[in-house]
């Protein structure tokens, strides 16, 4: 694939970004002196560039690529989710640790993080004020299940033999 110039290869991602020529050709030059019509004649002539246009078709047939996603860093999600465990996001039985404290592997697990404040009051009238804090994390069956069709482990095996078995009676020599 022939190279492109860096200000072709901006254009061409903004393009897939967007999806708008001119919008794409301002973000890739310097068009403060343009007027629109000349903008869009630029990026119309820049989007029928033989290399260009290769690129764009390229990365459009190459997606997961351009996007940076691949099968592995799929299953590296699902891995941080898979064999979470609930124990690390705790100090001791009763208190969550700060946010700021998990590490990014452990906040991925999370899905969703609610909390409720509620005040009580002893019989002398004190206000006992409570904070409750319901975290629910990813499934990690299906990020099993997804880890494993992944990586073929829940193929059924289907092992047929075939044998021929050819029985003869003895023979038996009589003298």
């Amino acid at each position: 694939m022939p190279k492109l110039t860096i200000k072709q290869e901006k254009f061409v991602l903004k393009y897939l970004e967007c999806g708008n020529a001119s919008e794409a050709y301002r973000f890739a030059y310097d068009c403060s002196k343009m007027s629109d019509k000349t903008v869009w004649e630029k990026a119309s002539k820049l989007l029928s560039d033989g290399k260009v246009r290769a690129r764009i078709d390229y990365l459009k047939a190459h997606l997961a690529e351009a996007a940076g996603i691949s099968a592995l860093r799929i299953i590296r999600e699902h891995q941080k989710i898979a064999f979470s465990n609930f124990s690390r996001l705790r100090n001791g039985w009763m208190e969550l640790k700060d946010f700021q404290e998990l590490s990014d592997e452990e906040k991925a697990c999370i899905q969703s993080v609610e909390t409720k404040k509620t005040t009580r009051y002893t019989k002398e009238g004190e206000p006992i004020e409570e904070e409750w804090v319901k975290i629910r994390l990813y499934d990690k069956q299906k990020s099993l299940d997804s880890i494993s069709e992944m990586l073929g482990y829940d193929q059924k095996s289907s092992v047929t033999q075939n044998m021929n078995i050819n029985i003869q009676p003895p023979q038996i020599n009589f003298k």
